[in-house]
């Protein structure tokens, strides 16, 4: 008989970062303080469905419940419940593990995800002993590729078929100031787990004890990403592809940007992935380009690059310099997620703004500020611990990126990087402008730079740059209306001019729809969205091989009370 498996998330709702949603992404951290013109998001717990999908036994994902809907889904009676436990909710999970031991003991516990390493190596504020009774009272832990863990553990043969990556839910991605209802929709796809770049902060890397984990070859990727076409009914497509430094292996990414070019249906797939100054230094950035590449998410972390790379070990910083690495990939359409980190033992007051200045110029299209965190389970951590300088006030509740008071920083007061953490905010806003300028420019860049290119592919995304240049030629004049500073502004005014030159009077349609866009937002500017003062997402049950049949059934909701089948939406413009 086929055991029944309950995979869940901890319960809500949660706490604000810096007074923004963690569970935003963009609000709380890649877009963070534009206001209108911020974007938001909303993202699932995709490691829980990838394994789920890869099960043949009947099982339940739940993402956010309220406790009493946590109590009542027990009731359902599990043999195996899984957790994806975050340590900043340690404390909550414990909690979970005694109504579990309590209401349905035969179960058995699996905990998973990035939390399962610090509680081998706990922060020193643990009043409830939530790490320790999570240790004693769980069955099972994962710290491996979770699919096949999982599968070993239901003896659910052949352990090592393929992982299938089909019938994952969409991130939403929106303008609150343009719609809160209406999503960019974009699927996810997992590559690899692990990193050997070994930064000594890193969980992620650490967790995998530096090494990579490979999951889905370019083929197999190749085949996902049509699968999402179909489901979205689109042939232009964002996908994101899940790999720590995706671009160590240039084989990997030059074989799968053939197989996008080997069908024309597909010309149109644009991907984004994680990726470092010494990876993609491999490439130049129009053979980046020309494998698909969309978007890369690069950590800078600092200019100092020789005591970044000397002192902390970052060999991702070596390669091509910073700026025209950035340089390169904005003219060709490439857009980039920069992340800096604050409170480096070589950072002082004096130069500290410096860094900053130099992370603001290189204009990213997005960005992650993180005041330095020891992650409990990380080289880092250890080396703070030997050095005494963990805050013994330590708790689950600070293992987050919005803290800058749980160690010791060399050169600064405790709490006195906050200060510096808003400080970089207001420089991006004030001399960067919305995230929508920064793509506006690169779409601009990729025109004028391919137009003209031999390449049949190339001028193919130098057209399709110039229809998302349209697009954001809608949103001009809000952004011009209300700009942060002048020389927003002045950027804002400078871009509609260089669209005029490369690209003429613009279609009679984006004037209609730039008329229509300018007064929502003059409406929302009126009653503007209200922030939030707490995070709590809605939770959504998905059931996997319940029923025979091959398509998830979904559950929406805290009022709804039927599951039914997964429902794909159309895709228009990208919105849907």
């Amino acid at each position: 008989m086929k055991k029944k498996v309950l995979l869940l998330t901890s319960y809500g709702p949660y706490e604000l970062g810096f007074g923004e949603d963690m569970h935003d992404m963009f609000a709380s951290r890649l877009s963070r303080g534009h206001g209108l013109f911020s974007l938001s998001s909303h993202c699932h717990y995709w490691g829980l469905h990838l394994i789920a999908e890869n099960l043949s036994h009947p099982t339940t994902v739940l993402e956010d419940p309220h406790w009493d809907e946590f109590l009542a889904e027990l009731e359902e009676g599990y043999d195996v419940i899984g957790f994806q436990l975050k340590s900043i909710r340690t404390d909550k999970v414990a909690e979970m593990v005694r109504a579990i031991r309590d209401r349905s003991p035969k179960s058995e516990i699996v905990m998973g995800g990035y939390g399962v390493s610090p509680l081998f190596d706990p922060v020193p504020d643990d009043p409830k002993g939530s790490a320790p009774y999570i240790v004693e009272n769980s069955d099972h832990f994962c710290r491996e590729e979770g699919v096949r863990f999982m599968r070993r553990l239901l003896n659910d043969e052949p352990v090592d078929r393929p992982i299938t990556q089909y019938h994952l839910p969409f991130s939403g991605f929106s303008i609150p100031g343009l719609s809160t209802s209406r999503y960019i929709r974009v699927p996810e796809i997992l590559v690899s787990l692990g990193c050997p770049n070994a930064c000594e902060f890193c969980n992620t890397s650490a967790f995998f004890y530096h090494k990579k984990i490979h999951v889905a070859d370019p083929e197999q990727t190749y085949d996902f990403m049509k699968n999402y076409q179909r489901r979205l009914r689109t042939k232009n497509l964002i996908v994101i592809l899940f790999d720590e430094d995706l671009f160590l292996n240039p084989e990997y990414v030059r074989e799968l940007g053939r197989l996008i070019r080997s069908d024309r249906d597909t010309w149109g797939i644009r991907y984004f992935s994680f990726g470092s100054v010494r990876s993609i230094s491999q490439f130049e950035p129009e053979e980046l380009r020309e494998c698909g590449v969309g978007s890369v998410w690069i950590g800078v972390e600092s200019s100092y690059c020789n005591v970044v790379e000397d002192e902390h070990g970052y060999a991702k910083r070596a390669g091509k310099d910073m700026q025209e690495v950035f340089e390169g990939l904005h003219r060709h359409g490439i857009q980039t997620t920069a992340s800096m980190i604050l409170g480096f033992d070589f950072h002082t007051r004096e130069n500290i703004e410096e860094d900053i200045d130099y992370f603001v110029n290189l204009k990213p299209t997005f960005y992650q500020i993180a005041p330095l965190t020891p992650c409990p389970g990380t080289p880092f951590y250890g080396r703070m611990v030997e050095e005494e300088r963990i805050y013994e006030d330590y708790g689950w509740d600070d293992n987050h990126i919005w803290k800058d008071d749980v160690f010791k920083i060399k050169n600064f007061e405790r709490g006195e990087l906050r200060k510096y953490y808003d400080l970089v905010h207001k420089k991006l806003v004030e001399e960067n402008g919305p995230p929508m300028l920064q793509i506006l420019e690169g779409c601009l860049g990729a025109y004028e730079t391919m137009k003209d290119s031999p390449s049949k592919f190339l001028q193919f995304q130098a057209q399709e740059s110039k229809k998302i240049a349209h697009v954001l030629k809608t949103i001009l004049k809000p952004i011009k209306t209300v700009a942060s500073s002048g020389k927003v502004k002045q950027r804002t005014e400078e871009l509609e001019k260089k669209y005029g030159e490369l690209i003429g009077k613009p279609p009679f349609l984006v004037n209609q729809i730039s008329r229509l866009v300018n007064r929502r937002f003059e409406k929302t500017a009126q009653n503007p969205p209200p922030k939030p003062f707490i995070s709590d997402p809605p939770p959504r049950w998905t059931y996997y091989n319940h029923g025979g049949g091959s398509t998830p059934l979904v559950r929406r909701g805290r009022k709804s009370k039927k599951a039914v089948p997964y429902k794909e939406r159309s895709f228009f413009l990208g919105l849907s």
